[in-house]
Formats: C-alpha cells, structure tokens, sequence
C-alpha cells in the first residue's frame, strides 16, 4: 500500500513540475491541418492547443503575423517565438523536433487578456568595469535571431556591484556567467532562443527617448514607424510619436529644426539625443546611436513650440506669385478678355468697357477661389491617405506639361499650332455666346453679364489654366502642413495675380490702346510666355519629387 501511495504521490509530482508548452493554431474551413498530424500533437501530454478558425478571428491573426514577422498562410501553429505554416513540406516534422526543445519551459500561450506576449527576447545584461564589449554584443547579435542586450558599468550599479566579483560577467536571467570564453557565453544564451528570458529581477532597465514625427499615410514614414517597432523588441526604448500635421507638433518639429540645424524638410523625423534621422537606409547608424545609451538611458528633452509660418513664406508666396501670374498670363486665361473688350468697342459702347471688364475680372477671380478652395480642401483630404501617390502623380504631370510647354515655344516660334491650348469647339462657342448676350444690353446689365460669363468661362478654362494652378496649390498644401490660414491667404493671393494681367489690360484700354494693339503684343509674348510657364511647372514637379525622395 505505502508503495502504491508512493507511486501515485511520485506520478502527481511529475504532473505538477512537468513543463506545459502552450500553442496557438489558426485555421479555416478549407486550409486545416491533416488529422493524423493534430492526434499526434494531442498525444504529447506536455503540449495544449488553443485552436482559433480565422473566420472572425481575422484581426487577431494579423496581429500575430505582424509580431512574428510571418506570413498570411493558414492553417498556422505559433508557439514561443516560432511560427510555423503547416501548408508547406517538413513544416510539420520541424514543429514536432522543436517541441522537443520547447518541454524543457514552460511556455505560455502566445494571446493572453488580448494582448501578444510573444515573441520575447533573449535579455542580456553585460556587467563592464574599463573592457570593451562591443565585440561579445556584436557576437551575440550575430548568433541570436531575436535578442535584447542592456550593458552597465559596475561602478555605476550597487546592486550589481554586490553580485559581480570581476569582469567582464554576463546575466542570462537570474544566472551569473563570466566571459572567459565568448562561444560559451553563446551557446547558454541560444537555450532561449526559442522562448525568451527577461531581465534579472534585480535589475531595471533604463529608457531610451526618440522622438519621431511623421506624416499619415506617408509609405516612407510607415517604414520607419515598423523599423522603430522593431528596435523596440531589441532596445528599451521610449518613444514618442507625434502627427506633424497637427500645428502645436508642425510647431515643435520646427523648434528642433532650428535647434538641430536642419534645413530641408523631410517626410519621417527622428531625433536621439543629439542626433537627427529620418530614413531607413540609415537603419544601421540609427541602431549604433541607440547602442550608445545602452545601460545609462536617454531622458526625452523638452521641447519648445516655433511658429512655421515664416518658414515655409518666404518660397512658397513667391510659388504663389510667380505661380498665379503666370496662370493669369496663360493665353487661354485673358484671350476671352481682349475679344470681349474688342466686341464692345465695335459695337460703340466704349463706356462700358471699364465696368464691363472689372465685372468680367470680379467674375474670374470668385469663380477661380472658389475651384482653387475645394481643390485645397480636396488635396489636404487625401494627403492624409495617399500622399505619395498624390504628389508623385502631380509631380511627373508637372514636369511633363512643362515640358510640352517648352515644346510649344519652339512650335510658336515657328508660327504653327501649338499643343496646350483649349479645344477649338470651345473657342468657337465662346465667341458665339459673347456676341448674343452683349447685343443692346445696357451697362448694368452688360456687368451682370460680364460677371457671369468671367465665372462660367474661368471654370470651363480651367483645363487650360489648371495646368499650374493644381501643381501650385499642392506645394501650397505641403508648404503650409496644416496651417489652414495661411493657404487660404496663399489662394487669395494666386487668384489677384491670376486677375493682374486682366486688370492691366483693362488699364490699357482706358489709356487709349486699341484691342488689336494689346492682341498684338499678347502675340508677340506668346511663345515666351510658354517656356516661362514650362520652366516654372518643371521647377514645381522636381521640388515635389524631392519631397518624395
């Protein structure tokens, strides 16, 4: 009897201290394991299944994948620090060998309370007096996959200064080892491998700030916010996140521009300590710098506010100006013009010229604001969601057009049909319209009229005009971030200088000058104005791809 009593007291004891490796399978109707491979994982009494069917479960699955850097397969087995596709050959007999490794610990189910807990890293902590270890971390690094290392000078630690007798010495958990042999140190870290160890209890890690601005929907910024994601597995960082679209972060950044000396904007902005970054090509320099402040910390500094609207006024209003000007100059823009003008001083009424064309201008200019603010308030809405692709595609528009532009300056050089002009149907109806609705109208009248024809006409032109008007307003939208204001100052002032060159030539006719003189010397200027709006629009598209790069 004491023997069975024994016996029984023995096998409970295994069962208490018996390791428990605990596994997350994901399947769905169609892509499950074979059911000769899952009784074979049911009879190892060491392993537990948590079986989820993707069908409403789908993203809780993707954040796994996310964690483990793995792919979108089903059926998936994710145990520790592994992930498995069982679709794929030799899978399944690599899961089973790695199980083998997995019952040595206890091995906790990968979703717990909701939140991933897995993959965790091998922590270890490398105890220094005067030695140099950036050869034993460099080792470790090189020989772990998934490994954290903090470093502590033991003069600067009394807690660990109690439990090291020399050094250099290395934690792996609670257990204590002294370098005399790196491979060995090694070989004791890659028992973890597969589940992870933290800290010693003892110890506390110490904080790395970054701070990192970005853009939403950025797809370079999104690369850099997955890169800082994963250091943070490695390092102990803290970092701080702010949307620079926002006007009190667009404010900060500014500040560390200044106070870093930085003077190009970029898309992704990360500062540590007293270092400035903003790519992931620089993945390797941004790690060492991090590397530096392994053991002591880096405390986030605090930041002051810089108002940008100057900053970003002194190119992007002359953009405006020149941008505004020559959209008003465009002969699509004020050709209308002279032949309305030049219809009303055939038919004798020279005195309602003035009236006629400030109307005519008034007209063009509301019409104008009004398309230049929806345009506005269209680019800041999908900025949000798709800025590369948005200013890529205006960019290169950009640069094309100002490039057949140029062309046409040669074409008009040589007298013949240019390209970029609107479609003849259009002219034709719209010196037809302009005859009826001018024939024994009076002046008040004529003015109503005048207006409206302005607002009709610019909205119809804008094919024509549109091509610098909408590169224009998107380097507005990226020039001013999210300081609304100033690109709503930024529109008024492109639309009187789009109406500039109406108002001059109105001034030209109350001082004598006929609308065949003006229609010749708008001749003259023809072509030369095309190169000048094809180097502007070139200029306009090689800035925003900049920008992009």
């Amino acid at each position: 009897m004491k023997k069975i009593l024994i016996v029984m007291l023995l096998i409970l004891f295994a069962k208490l201290s018996a390791a428990e490796v605990n596994m997350v399978y994901f399947y769905s109707e169609n892509k499950e394991c074979s059911p000769s491979f899952m009784e074979k994982l049911q009879n190892l009494t060491f392993v537990n299944i948590h079986k989820y069917k993707y069908e409403g479960n789908e993203s809780l699955f993707k954040s796994l994948i996310k964690a483990y850097d793995a792919e979108e397969n089903l059926p998936s087995i994710f145990v520790g620090n592994e992930w498995y596709y069982l679709g794929e050959e030799n899978e399944g007999e690599r899961l089973l060998k790695d199980l083998e490794e997995f019952k040595n610990f206890n091995v906790e189910i990968p979703i717990k309370d909701g939140e991933i807990i897995y993959p965790k890293p091998v922590c270890i902590l490398i105890v220094y007096d005067k030695e140099n270890v950036s050869k034993l971390m460099d080792s470790l690094e090189e020989n772990i996959s998934y490994i954290r290392i903090d470093r502590v000078n033991i003069n600067e630690n009394e807690e660990i200064k109690k439990r090291v007798d020399k050094t250099p010495a290395v934690f792996i958990g609670e257990n204590l080892y002294y370098v005399n042999n790196i491979s060995s140190i090694i070989k004791e870290a890659k028992k973890y491998e597969k589940v992870g160890i933290s800290f010693p209890s003892f110890y506390e890690e110490k904080k790395i700030c970054i701070l990192f601005f970005y853009t939403p929907g950025c797809p370079s910024c999104q690369k850099v916010k997955d890169f800082l994601y994963s250091l943070s597995k490695k390092y102990p960082l803290e970092i701080r996140k702010y949307v620079k679209t926002i006007p009190e972060n667009a404010e900060m950044l500014n500040y560390l521009y200044k106070k870093y000396n930085i003077t190009r904007m970029r898309a992704a902005n990360i500062f540590i300590g007293d270092k400035f970054f903003y790519s992931v090509s620089q993945a390797k320099e941004i790690e060492n710098e991090i590397r530096k402040w392994l053991g002591t910390g880096l405390c986030c500094p605090e930041l002051g506010k810089e108002n940008i609207e100057e900053e970003f006024k002194e190119w992007t209003l002359l953009t405006v100006i020149v941008g505004g000007l020559l959209d008003g100059i465009n002969p699509c823009a004020f050709a209308t013009l002279i032949f309305f003008i030049a219809y009303l001083e055939r038919v004798k009424r020279k005195k309602a010229i003035l009236p006629v064309g400030l109307a005519f201008a008034v007209g063009v200019y509301i019409s104008y604001f009004l398309i230049g603010l929806g345009l506005l308030h269209f680019l800041d809405a999908i900025r949000e969601i798709a800025s590369l692709y948005l200013y890529t595609t205006i960019g290169i528009a950009a640069i094309i057009i100002g490039s057949i532009s140029i062309i046409d300056f040669f074409i008009a050089k040589k007298g013949k049909r240019i390209i970029l002009q609107l479609p003849s149907f259009i002219k034709k109806r719209r010196g037809r319209i302009i005859r009826r609705i001018t024939e024994d109208k009076k002046i008040i009248v004529l003015a109503i009229i005048s207006f409206s024809a302005g607002a009709i006409i610019s909205a119809i032109e804008l094919v024509c005009t549109g091509q610098v008007y909408i590169p224009t307003l998107t380097a507005v939208i990226q020039g001013t971030s999210s300081l609304k204001l100033t690109a709503l100052l930024y529109l008024m002032v492109y639309n009187f200088m789009f109406i500039l060159p109406l108002l001059i030539i109105l001034s030209l006719f109350y001082y004598g000058y006929s609308a065949k003189e003006i229609g010749e010397m708008q001749k003259k200027s023809y072509a030369y104005i095309k190169l000048i709006i094809g180097i502007f629009l070139i200029c306009i598209g090689l800035y925003m791809a900049s920008l992009i790069l």
